[in-house]
């Protein structure tokens, strides 16, 4: 019998949908901004309503119930928040990812070919990528920082999806598994990320560990490898291609010398004949492999692991400093001792940050260690939530071929993020979340009945409009800030009507009361906002500057006396000199407010 072509649309659209989300989140992920969000979130709900209307319910949806459970968590984390409004986005997230690992269960039957889309897909970013140094119109930025990081906005996040793309490579094997293993050796070297090279280590000693084919995966790897380290090599002798601040002449110049080497380096990797490893010489390679490792630990531990900042140069990589790191996570370890149940909320590790840091060099919004961070901001409950959650996602028992390359995405995204910062970014946890969906869930279908898809559709209606609201209220806030005193007002209005929860819609009345000369007005919705966010520094020392400004250096010092007690350690002229000012006019004795 032959399926109709409606019949086959239905069938595919699990996998179709699922990676054309992917690739939107891989290619317009937009970083850890919000707005992407909100709209593949909404997307994913419309696919999973159309599945349950067209396919049915899959079976799998207990090992996701963690991860549910986490998302609500975060979202109650939201009544007690020092930054309430960034708690609403990192609930939100979590939601989104839930989506995406349930989606992954419609696909639970098609793993196979969700690895080759994945690895089309990852392809096509580090095609997209190099090219960005090739031609430097591109991507124009790399004239201020030469690190690669196009398309998804930061290099370490671009580094990890390297670590993604080297199990499909190994699981590939022939010409497309080597050449996709040398060009994405090629990138994450050009990513300067030190956290991004050990998890490919850890990832590939991974894959040697439990694959059955390990002879064939060594020669992709050493033939995919050697070509990428020779045009890396040579590319860090050209200043327009790994240098920052470089002119466009010596980027456009250098950037075609790049790309021709990549051409020869490609045709290299895909004409050399990969290498038959005997028994004995794999585990001669098996051995150079783990002494080299070994000898790089000795030097780390030897020279020890400073705390303080780096640059963005290629000589980051040498370099055992761990760029505050090991500052934020004890920073993070303080914090929780004093919320260890609750947190101080989802997403406000900022708060946290200037109040223990020790110099306003180490500012930051997360303490780059995913555990940590839950530990700090969702306290005991939302570490255990999130510690349950991945290891029912992780555990998959034993796999092989693509079902192996794609159970290592997850074990690849909670390594790296013990030292970085990839819940932020959607273009790195929505494949991870989705592959491990993918292998959790059966192929087991249960028809579903016209009400429950109604009951569903109104649902997800609902939950769209919870992703939307804060991204509604981000953009009228944005706009208010730069309108003419009337439209700033009604903007800012119906900014706080969708999110009540922001602070800068009340900045932006402050502003058009100013504008319109009414100064006890414009400190009025200064010091709303301190009430709004009480724990947050910025509306304690915008209140201080106004009032500082209209004269009131008595008012102006109480908001002051605030701000020093969040964040004690602020660029002086951040604050700090404003807060001298204010003093020294109090103590004058001429301020009468």
């Amino acid at each position: 019998m032959v399926a109709s072509p409606q019949m086959r649309a239905i069938r595919e659209l699990p996998l179709a949908a699922s990676l054309l989300l992917i690739g939107l989140a891989l290619f317009l992920g937009g970083g850890p901004r919000y707005g992407s969000l909100a709209w593949l979130g909404g997307a994913a709900l419309g696919v999973i309503v159309v599945l349950i209307a067209t396919i049915g319910i899959p079976a799998g949806w207990s090992r996701l119930v963690p991860l549910g459970a986490l998302a609500a968590w975060l979202a109650l984390s939201i009544t007690w928040s020092a930054l309430p409004d960034r708690s609403w986005e990192y609930a939100n997230r979590a939601f989104v990812y839930l989506l995406f690992a349930a989606l992954g269960l419609w696909v639970a039957g098609r793993t196979r070919d969700l690895a080759l889309g994945l690895t089309a897909l990852l392809g096509a970013v580090v095609t997209w990528s190099l090219l960005g140094k090739v031609l430097p119109f591109l991507y124009d930025d790399y004239g201020r920082i030469a690190r690669l990081r196009g398309p998804v906005g930061l290099w370490n996040q671009l580094a990890l999806l390297a670590d993604f793309a080297l199990p499909l490579a190994l699981w590939r094997r022939g010409r497309s598994g080597t050449l996709l293993a040398y060009a994405w050796i090629v990138a994450l070297l050009l990513t300067y990320s030190r956290g991004g090279l050990l998890t490919a280590i850890v990832v590939t000693v991974a894959w040697f560990a439990l694959t059955d084919e390990r002879a064939e995966s060594a020669a992709v790897l050493l033939v995919g490898a050697l070509p990428a380290v020779a045009v890396v090599g040579i590319a860090f002798l050209l200043p327009g291609v790994t240098s920052d601040g470089q002119a466009s002449h010596v980027r456009w110049r250098d950037g075609l010398i790049f790309g021709a080497l990549l051409v020869a380096g490609a045709l290299v990797a895909a004409l050399v004949r990969r290498p038959r490893l005997s028994p004995v010489a794999l585990k001669r390679l098996a051995i150079a492999s783990a002494l080299a490792v070994a000898v790089g630990a000795v030097v780390v531990l030897a020279l020890g692991g400073g705390s303080g900042s780096i640059g963005n140069s290629g000589g980051r990589l040498g370099s055992t400093s761990s760029n505050f790191r090991t500052v934020w996570w004890r920073q993070a370890v303080d914090g929780w001792q004093h919320h260890a149940l609750a947190g101080t909320g989802a997403g406000s590790f900022h708060v946290t940050n200037l109040r223990y840091r020790t110099t306003f060099l180490d500012e930051t919004t997360e303490p780059h260690d995913l555990p940590l961070q839950f530990l700090s901001e969702s306290g005991i409950v939302g570490l255990a939530l999130l510690a349950v959650a991945l290891a029912l996602l992780l555990h998959t028992g034993r796999r092989r071929g693509h079902e192996l390359a794609l159970s290592l995405l997850l074990p690849a995204y909670v390594v790296h993020s013990l030292v970085d910062i990839d819940w932020d970014f959607v273009a790195v946890s929505a494949p991870a979340f989705l592959a491990a969906g993918a292998l959790a869930g059966r192929p087991v279908l249960r028809p579903a009945r016209a009400f429950g898809t109604l009951v569903g559709a109104g649902a997800a209606l609902l939950a769209f409009c919870v992703l939307l609201l804060p991204w509604l209220g981000q953009r009228w806030a944005a706009e208010a800030s730069f309108a003419a005193p009337a439209r700033a007002e009604r903007l800012a209005k119906r900014a706080r009507s969708v999110d009540p929860l922001l602070v800068e819609p009340l900045w932006a009345l402050a502003f058009a009361e100013e504008q319109r000369g009414d100064d006890l007005r414009s400190l009025a919705y200064y010091e709303q906002a301190t009430r709004d966010q009480p724990e947050n520094a910025q509306t304690w020392l915008a209140a201080g500057r106004f009032a500082l400004q209209i004269g009131c250096a008595r008012r102006a010092l109480q908001h002051f006396y605030r701000f020093v007690a969040l964040d004690n350690k602020a660029r002086p002229s951040e604050g700090p000199d404003d807060y001298r000012e204010a003093l020294r006019l109090v103590n004058t004795g001429k301020p009468r407010c």
